[in-house]
């Protein structure tokens, strides 16, 4: 959603804090130096991919992790900020389950590759550990966007508004200025504090927001919704998130494309961490659409059985989240589920087109984007909406048939020649 930044400048004086900056020479608690991970060691740091440990840019205009420690005096916020994000976390340290025990290793064995002192096989990560987890996580998750678009060699602008040849969007960052913000607070108060501040809103749960005056799209999210206590619940939040956030940053955050391809788009990338956990996304003030199922396979085939499935033209049509149903949440994800196991250069190829939208000065414009994504969606993708809905109710019943192993790396091929599905059940 995009923000604006006069509207969180009305609310910059409603909580202010007494005395919070009264001198100490006591540390406060997330400062870097008494960091159990990395000590803010420069070798490690840099070894770990780590720019800084706080002291940076977060949130509105003039916005910085020290104003956002003294707004938010209560929490314990540890900051970090790699090459692509500046996350804030500030929940309290999590007792590794039996059944997670085998991500974790994996996950811990390669964080310390660059910090030698975590033991990968601890069950107990203190915040900061939890901290550098999610740090890499979300530039795994950046990679696996960067993979799905096909822009491991893509350039962007250096954001200095000087243009040589063709748009590039407006900075590094996938196009953006700056890098892509996340906040994870443990409660509903502190969350809603956050924005309120910074953005004017009211809003319960997890937020995304463009702050334009600086060229950022931040995340606020609060552990009290949904299962985001849980490890796995919250890994797989982030990515949803970050996968809305990536793709609105892609090229720069010029307009709004398509809902259905940003929700089919971000399921599709928590689930594949992790489908028993998923997200659903709402209008302003409207409860989602959710279910507590994993297996979605069974759900896209009844509703393909019942000719129940949404079709392309359909989901063109839906002007916001607010409007998404179930079926609108099983179908986008199953297309896109499609779209990267039958045509993964092609469907890189479309999200770039999608996002390339010009008008006759080649600057970024949302006008016509019915008429844009109708042209791409034949001209790359190679399909009139009709040949798409078609194609996709053929692969699915052959796809998600039981006993297809995800991969299907021993499968014959589908009709058509088309590949098995690669995205999780």
């Amino acid at each position: 959603m995009i923000g604006f930044a006069a509207l969180a400048l009305v609310f910059t004086a409603l909580t202010p804090r007494a005395g919070a900056a009264q001198k100490s020479d006591k540390k406060r608690p997330n400062d870097a130096s008494l960091c159990t991970v990395c000590q803010d060691d420069a070798l490690q740091l840099e070894a770990g991919g780590i720019a800084a440990h706080g002291g940076f840019v977060f949130g509105k205009k003039d916005g910085n992790t020290e104003k956002t420690d003294r707004h938010l005096l209560t929490l314990d916020i540890k900051w970090i900020e790699t090459a692509h994000f500046r996350l804030g976390f500030a929940l309290g340290p999590y007792k590794v389950k039996l059944e997670e025990k085998k991500k974790f290793l994996a996950e811990l064995t390669k964080l310390q590759k660059a910090f030698q002192k975590i033991n990968p096989e601890t069950t107990i990560l203190d915040p900061w550990l939890r901290t550098h987890l999610f740090a890499q996580r979300c530039e795994e998750i950046y990679t696996r966007f960067l993979e799905i678009i096909d822009g491991k060699g893509a350039t962007f602008a250096d954001g200095s508004g000087v243009y040589r040849g063709a748009y590039q969007g407006e900075g590094p960052y996938l196009g953006m200025k700056e890098k892509y913000e996340i906040l994870i607070v443990p409660n509903e108060a502190a969350h809603v504090d956050f924005l309120l501040e910074n953005a004017g809103l009211r809003i319960r749960n997890t937020q995304r927001w463009h702050f334009v005056d600086r060229g950022s799209i931040t995340i606020s999210m609060h552990a009290q919704q949904g299962n985001l206590r849980s490890d796995a619940g919250l890994h797989g939040h982030v990515a949803f998130n970050l996968a809305h956030n990536l793709l609105d940053g892609l090229n720069h955050y010029s307009y709004d494309t398509p809902v259905w391809l940003h929700e089919g788009l971000a399921h599709f990338m928590e689930r594949e961490i992790d489908p028993k956990n998923n997200s659903f996304d709402g209008g302003e003030g409207a409860v989602a659409n959710m279910t507590s199922k994993s297996n979605w396979k069974p759900e896209v085939l009844k509703l393909i059985a019942g000719d129940e499935a949404p079709r392309m033209a359909e989901l063109m049509a839906l002007k916001n989240f607010g409007e998404l149903k179930l079926p609108h949440h099983f179908t986008t994800w199953s297309m896109i589920d499609f779209l990267i196991a039958t045509k993964p250069k092609e469907f890189g190829s479309f999200l770039w087109a999608i996002k390339r939208n010009y008008d006759a000065q080649g600057v970024p414009t949302g006008s016509n984007l019915p008429d844009w994504h109708r042209k791409q969606f034949k001209e790359v993708l190679g399909w009139s909406y009709a040949e798409f809905d078609s194609a996709w109710r053929e692969w699915a019943p052959v796809a998600y048939r039981p006993g297809v192993p995800k991969g299907g790396e021993s499968m014959p091929q589908l009709p058509g020649g088309i590949p098995p599905p690669g995205g999780g059940g």
